[in-house]
């Protein structure tokens, strides 16, 4: 089964109020118990002034616009929504994840979208530092 594993990390109040959403978009053809091949992966970042359902919905659409297959994620990422009115938001096919193959994609996108925002947050740090951690010439 082709399918986009999603996963959104940042929501956290950064400093200055406001909310960085990175989003993980991997697709993925799946067995019911295992990822078997992944073909590609789009990470997208939005800065939000709330980590609300609209916001959420954007994010995902600029990561997964350009994969084909069935969008999947947790419940929580869209607040525990019914699978029809994200379905709506989204424009497309949407799931929440039920086989072990499809938790083991989310797993995935969601080590790499933790780590994504946690890289985001440390290059925004040095920017807003003036110190770059760069080597010597």
């Amino acid at each position: 089964m082709q399918v986009v594993a999603i996963d959104i990390s940042g929501r956290h109040r950064m400093p200055d109020g406001r909310y960085c959403l990175v989003c993980v978009a991997i697709a993925a053809a799946l067995s019911p118990l295992n990822i078997q091949h992944i073909a590609d992966l789009k990470i997208a970042r939005r800065f939000a002034a709330a980590p609300d359902f609209e916001a959420i919905a954007a994010v995902v659409v600029a990561a997964a616009g350009r994969f084909e297959g069935v969008l999947v994620s947790e419940r929580g990422e869209f607040y525990n929504f019914p699978e029809w009115r994200v379905e709506a938001a989204l424009g497309r096919k949407f799931k929440y994840a039920e086989s072990i193959g499809e938790r083991r994609a989310l797993e995935v996108a969601h080590h790499v979208s933790l780590a994504a925002h946690r890289l985001l947050q440390e290059i925004d740090a040095e920017r807003n530092s003036g110190e770059e951690d760069r080597p010597e010439a």
